[in-house]
């Protein structure tokens, strides 16, 4: 058994993030001991650790509450898990092609600064003329 401190410690979060986590019903509810204390398990500690990762991945709070009200359920929920699971397999694709167009924009402005750099005479380039040049040429 681990003190909030302790689970806070081993778990990156503050013991305010594991309160929040609880009151919302992301975990199952935790232990206390005789003065009322929180006592998180083994378990416990792998049930937040699967809340980062959900978190991680950017799962809205509302979702990550679903996703355990299913998995509370047990066995006859997999098909709704599967379905969640695979809807936000298509969300994070999205995210990945989205970032990777800001990726090869930003590596465009990169590259547009590193020639600007290179020329003194855009030393003093307004910004209209700087948007001008790079959406309108020597990019």
């Amino acid at each position: 058994m681990y003190s909030a401190k302790e689970a806070a410690k081993i778990t990156g979060l503050p013991t305010a993030t594991l309160r929040y986590y609880e009151k919302e019903k992301l975990l199952p509810p935790i232990a206390r001991n005789s003065q009322k204390y929180r006592q998180y398990t083994d378990d416990d500690i792998e049930w937040i650790k699967m809340i980062q990762c959900m978190r991680t991945a950017n799962i809205p709070i509302h979702s990550i509450k679903e996703y355990v009200a299913l998995l509370i359920q047990g066995g006859e929920t997999l098909k709704q898990l599967y379905d969640m699971v695979q809807d936000h397999m298509k969300v994070i694709k999205q995210q990945m092609a989205d970032l990777q167009n800001a990726f090869t924009l930003t590596q465009k402005k990169l590259s547009f600064y590193e020639k600007l750099l290179e020329d003194s005479s855009y030393k003093d380039i307004s910004c209209s003329q700087e948007w001008k040049l790079f959406n309108h040429g020597k990019n």
